[in-house]
């Protein structure tokens, strides 16, 4: 096999994989193999290229390129001069983690408040619950800092 041919077989399973995976977060296959195929990607590229590569339709990359947009994963570029729109994946996701982690605080902050309601064995359950989000969000925001301060 030429290493051509490796790396597409490679890059076809990579997509796939990235498909299931965001599949599993609760987003639409197209939106993961999209940011999968993106992230190979070394130029922006147009809607056209991204239907005869991926084999999926327009309307659907559409959405998912605004969706991955929206998440502050992908960014859309235009060209002067043209209606053409391009996407690019974005390697910096430091916004997308700092809103994981607000949400991911939220929700211990959440559980810290049936702590008070609970009784027995479930208080004691909610608020190790409350303890371990509360420890993974310090933690997260810690290894953010530490990664922006190495790339500095």
């Amino acid at each position: 096999m030429r290493d051509e041919e490796a790396s597409d077989a490679a890059g076809v399973d990579f997509i796939s994989s990235m498909g299931a995976l965001l599949e599993r977060w609760g987003l639409p296959q197209t939106t993961g193999r999209l940011y999968g195929y993106l992230l190979l990607q070394n130029t922006p590229v147009d809607l056209d290229t991204m239907v005869q590569d991926l084999g999926q339709s327009k309307s659907g990359l559409s959405v998912a390129a605004r969706q991955l947009e929206s998440w502050s994963v992908a960014r859309r570029q235009t060209q002067p001069g043209s209606r053409r729109v391009c996407y690019e994946a974005v390697g910096d996701v430091r916004r997308l983690l700092e809103a994981n982690n607000a949400h991911l605080r939220a929700f211990s902050n959440t559980l810290r408040l049936g702590v008070a309601a609970a009784r027995g064995g479930s208080r004691e359950r909610i608020s190790d619950l409350a303890d371990l989000f509360t420890l993974y969000v310090d933690q997260a925001d810690r290894v953010l800092a530490a990664w922006e301060a190495e790339r500095e």
